[in-house]
């Protein structure tokens, strides 16, 4: 059996559902993998009321108590829910599954057995400050109670963020080390007391207490201190017939329980200095991981590992090394464990096929599997090999701008900054995915259920349409755009934008491509570009030195400025300043490295960009 479904209504960033009155349906109703379900996005977007959801429904193995108060409530501008609703269903129950909860299941006409969790909380209105809460079985949790034996059984095991793993596996009462311990089934037969006084022998952890004891009391040290503690200073306070006598023994009981609270974990010694220094935050808390992995693969039900942020105090190649670790125990035939992550790491995001991934946006959910997006088996094969860590960073931004080339990765950046936008403050993300496969990432954000995500994406994609007095020699196999006529080139557009849908708008390029574009638009940007082209022609071999640019950059500016004079048109001008990108005369990522650095001293304004780029800036950032 596996945790399948969660509901939430009224809970945190989740509304209420759908009502008669037709109101948006605001709550929470997400499916989740049967092995592992990443859940990915910004922050405050819900992901960790997703997880605590779950939390207060089946409760954890460990002894934290999550205490209900009222910021757990939806708000919606000046009014707060009085109760809330968490349900969380488990499917795919075996026959050995169903015989612990054989009077909490659900069964549907045509369906197999299912087992809802269903918690309750309200407002006590004779006790302000109290909430009320009650956990049935039924979907609308109109079953019977769920506790003892039951309630065991489905308790989840949680890792918190920025936890501190190396306190949670010290000694000490109620340590989670020995919470773990505790739980291991070899452990039960460890509570039997063996120690034989006769023979001095042990072999249980009971049994060894005692015989530790045992020593301790026999020790000649202590022998000797408890006798002149007991003549000297004892006796001296006796009063009448009170005998005052005091012992020295292990300051606990000798119980599995006190055994198991001494006990830590830790990383064994330096096998070349046989020396045990302190690690640091990151192996401690792939320690306590392995721990926990431990407890969850030995429980008998459905063991549910609940994770935030599992990339915490870890270097981007020991996540990867975590996250494979986590596939394995969430894939395993032998003993399976249902993993539920949250992050915030692109190196997960990577790491995992976008098919496990759960995209959270603004308290909407959005699961990327087969038959939820517009992405085909195609696709998710290619995003496979292709969605490395600087690509999956498009999955925690607000806008998206996806682009064919290195330029426009490069350049995009510095133009917004310059004319009044913040890609950072905008939460933009710019994903460059060379010249193929744009809408391979783009469908990654259409649903085929039709829902809208709340994440602006815009590609940006050439024309690929040769002006009029293109040189055969720069156009190439392209078509000039002399030869088309209005519903063909309106054709050709359309042709280019026919993958948009949702929150995907494509941007085409008002003439060429985007070096092309951005010189033709001003002299400006004309003056920009030739400095940017001469800059980047001369730093094939060597980088300019500051004086060198100063004298490039110089004479760029002067040779527009007399084409202008000569009264050529920007049209004309820009097929010259672009023939050495074209040609291959001149690296196109280099000159958008200097094109990006004087672009803040060129005095463009938002009138100076080519209209595509600028309508793409107002859409993935707003008006200026």
């Amino acid at each position: 059996m596996y945790l399948a479904e969660v509901r939430a209504e009224n809970f945190r960033i989740y509304g209420p559902g759908s009502r008669h009155d037709g109101n948006e349906d605001r709550s929470l109703h997400l499916r989740l993998n049967k092995g592992l379900t990443a859940l990915i996005g910004e922050n405050d977007s819900g992901k960790t009321a997703i997880i605590d959801a779950i939390r207060l429904c089946l409760q954890t193995t460990a002894s934290d108590h999550y205490r209900i108060t009222q910021d757990d409530f939806f708000c919606d501008k000046d009014t707060r829910a009085t109760s809330f609703t968490i349900s969380c269903k488990f499917e795919g129950l075996s026959a050995r599954d169903q015989v612990p909860f054989l009077e909490l299941l659900t069964t549907a006409p045509s369906e197999p057995p299912a087992l809802y969790v269903t918690l309750k909380a309200q407002f006590d209105p004779l006790r302000p400050g109290r909430v009320s809460t009650f956990t049935r079985a039924g979907k609308d949790g109109d079953g019977p109670p769920i506790d003892g034996d039951a309630r065991e059984r489905l308790r989840a095991t949680y890792l918190r963020p920025l936890r501190d793993a190396e306190g949670e596996l010290r000694a000490g009462r109620g340590s989670r080390l020995s919470q773990i311990l505790t739980n291991y089934p070899h452990m039960a037969s460890e509570s039997e007391d063996d120690f034989d006084p006769d023979s001095d022998t042990a072999t249980t952890l009971v049994g060894l207490l005692r015989r530790v004891e045992h020593h301790i009391g026999e020790n000649t040290t202590i022998i000797q201190a408890l006798k002149e503690i007991n003549s000297s200073y004892l006796t001296k306070f006796s009063i009448g017939q009170d005998n005052l006598k005091g012992t020295i023994g292990v300051a606990t009981d000798a119980s599995l329980q006190r055994a198991l609270e001494r006990l830590e974990l830790k990383f064994a010694h330096d096998p070349i200095t046989e020396q045990w220094t302190r690690r640091g935050l990151g192996y401690n808390n792939a320690l306590f991981m392995a721990a926990e992995l431990l407890l969850i693969s030995k429980m008998s039900s459905a063991p549910v590992l609940l994770i935030e942020e599992p990339e915490a105090h870890l270097h981007p190649q020991l996540q990867a090394r975590v996250m494979e670790l986590l596939v394995e125990r969430a894939g395993s035939s032998d003993a399976p464990v249902q993993v539920i992550v949250t992050s915030h790491s692109p190196n997960l995001a990577a790491a995992l096929p976008v098919s496990q991934l759960t995209l959270v946006s603004r308290g909407a959910t959005f699961h990327l599997g087969e038959a939820e997006t517009r992405l085909d088996a195609d696709d998710y094969a290619f995003l496979s090999r292709f969605l490395d860590v600087t690509k999956a960073n498009l999955f925690f931004a607000r806008s998206v701008v996806i682009v064919e080339g290195d330029a426009e990765a490069l350049l995009l950046p510095s133009l917004a900054s310059a004319v009044g936008w913040s890609f950072s403050k905008a939460a933009v993300s710019v994903v460059n995915v060379g010249h193929v496969g744009l809408f391979r990432y783009s469908r990654i954000f259409q649903r085929l259920d039709g829902r809208r995500l709340p994440i602006k994406v815009a590609c940006l994609r050439d024309r690929d349409v040769a002006p009029a007095g293109t040189s055969d020699e720069m156009r190439k196999k392209l078509p000039l755009a002399s030869d088309m006529d209005a519903p063909a080139m309106a054709a050709h557009v359309a042709k280019l934008m026919s993958e948009d849908g949702g929150a995907v708008q494509t941007f085409v390029s008002d003439a060429w491509t985007f070096e092309y574009d951005l010189a033709a638009s001003s002299w400006t940007l004309a003056t920009l570009m030739h400095q940017a082209v001469r800059a980047a022609k001369a730093s094939g071999t060597r980088w300019p030195t500051s004086e060198q640019l100063v004298v490039i950059e110089k004479k760029a500016a002067e040779e527009v400025a007399r084409w202008r004079t000569d009264g050529r048109s920007l049209a004309e001008v820009a097929l010259d300043i672009y023939e050495p990108l074209r040609m291959d005369r001149a690296s196109k990522s280099i000159a958008a490295q200097h094109a990006a650095r004087l672009v803040s001293s060129s005095g463009i304004t938002i009138d100076d960009l080519p209209a595509y780029i600028r309508d793409a800036l107002i859409y993935v950032c707003g008006p200026v």
